[in-house]
């Protein structure tokens, strides 16, 4: 029986913060990959984990058992992606190291999503848990926030969406004064502009945190690495995403033209010009969203032969908002009287349409206890 010291990075910390690769394997190498996180970034709870790991490969070389430490490492985009990362370092792993029992160590944080990756692969003896003990002196709010603001995953759940909402308010408010612009009149946008100051404002603190949300400076600093990674293992993410940025771009400008169209002195308003960008570009972000979402079923295909079940949860409920949203947005421009072809009996039947998507969503989601097979005979070659 040879025992394996597994350590779990989920979300990549350690690869984005420095030079290394997954997976690390060997007492030499992770001492090497510990001290290195350390360096980048003192705070960040993996370097403790691997440091543990590490305690814990020594603990069972005195006793004289036949034990092997690896610490694998998944992606920032945490769910789908990280997780077939981490199984297929984890059956490098194990294949490395012939491993037959594995003890994993981790934060603590995120056991119940990767404890059955790993016990699929490997049988599992023990799970220890690490976790970071603080003095009094750090343990009050300022603290805690700065600690939410620095990481990666809570900045994408609560910045990004208010930074979204203020480049929409500051984007449609600003947005007929470069219009003026565009059309050569640039003395009217740009007094337009200073005349509505705290909307140029939002705009650009929301260009301003949705950076800091997803580290767009980052993106260009690894991108090309990460890039190259991914297409030699065989990876769609990056088509997939060029195509979707294309639909996302094609949106705005389509939510732009409708958004200009000349309005009287009584409509005129960024609340009218938000309705009226939204019904312009609505299909296109709906369309865009799907074709990302999109990735995760080529590349599970690829690899798995199998269609992920979240796959379809997500798109009923992408197109059901969408409908949901759309018959919203007509209901509102009807009754402030805004430009509209539709009618009611429209309006109705695109809400209708919305809410019967729903209802077959979450029947999909009731009965669809596991990922379909997409397998079959002759498919591969």
């Amino acid at each position: 029986m040879k025992v394996l010291v597994l350590c779990v990075d989920r979300d990549n910390d350690l690869g984005i913060k420095t030079d290394f690769e997954g997976p690390v394997i060997g007492r030499e190498d992770n001492v090497k990959a510990a001290l290195a996180l350390g360096i980048a970034d003192p705070e960040d709870a993996d370097t403790n984990t691997i440091l543990a790991a590490i305690s814990t490969y020594d603990d069972i070389k005195k006793r004289g058992l036949d034990v092997d430490i690896a610490t694998i490492l998944g992606d920032a985009d945490v769910g789908y992606n990280s997780d077939i990362i981490l199984t297929k370092q984890l059956e490098e792993a194990i294949e490395a190291t012939g491993a037959t029992n594995a003890i994993l160590v981790s934060n603590g944080a995120e056991d119940e999503f990767i404890f059955p990756i790993i016990s699929s692969r490997i049988k599992v003896d023990s799970v220890r848990s690490v976790m970071v003990k603080q003095s009094r002196s750090i343990e009050s709010l300022y603290y805690h926030i700065i600690k939410v603001l620095k990481d990666a995953k809570m900045r994408k759940k609560f910045i990004a969406p208010i930074a979204i909402i203020l480049i929409a308010y500051g984007g449609i408010s600003i947005l007929p004064f470069f219009n003026l612009i565009f059309q050569g009149n640039f003395e009217g946008g740009i007094n337009g502009l200073s005349s509505r100051a705290f909307g140029t404002f939002s705009f650009m603190l929301g260009l301003f945190l949705l950076q800091s949300a997803y580290r767009i400076g980052d993106f260009f600093k690894h991108g090309p690495r990460n890039i190259r990674r991914s297409l030699s293992e065989g990876d769609l993410t990056l088509p997939f995403f060029i195509f979707s940025l294309f639909l996302f771009l094609f949106g705005i400008l389509k939510g732009y033209d409708s958004a200009t169209v000349e309005l009287s002195d009584l409509l005129e308003g960024a609340f009218n010009r938000s309705i009226l960008f939204l019904s312009g570009g609505i299909y296109w972000f709906a369309g865009s969203i799907l074709v990302f979402e999109s990735k995760n079923v080529a590349n599970s295909m690829i690899s798995r032969e199998m269609i992920p079940k979240s796959f379809w949860i997500i798109t009923t409920s992408i197109i059901s908002v969408t409908f949901l949203i759309l018959g919203g947005v007509h209901y509102m421009m009807m009754i402030a009287e805004l430009p509209f072809e539709g009618t009611e009996t429209s309006i109705i039947f695109e809400i209708s349409i919305g809410l019967m998507i729903a209802v077959i969503g979450g029947f999909v989601q009731h009965r669809l206890r596991s990922d379909t097979s997409v397998y079959r005979e002759g498919w591969r070659r």
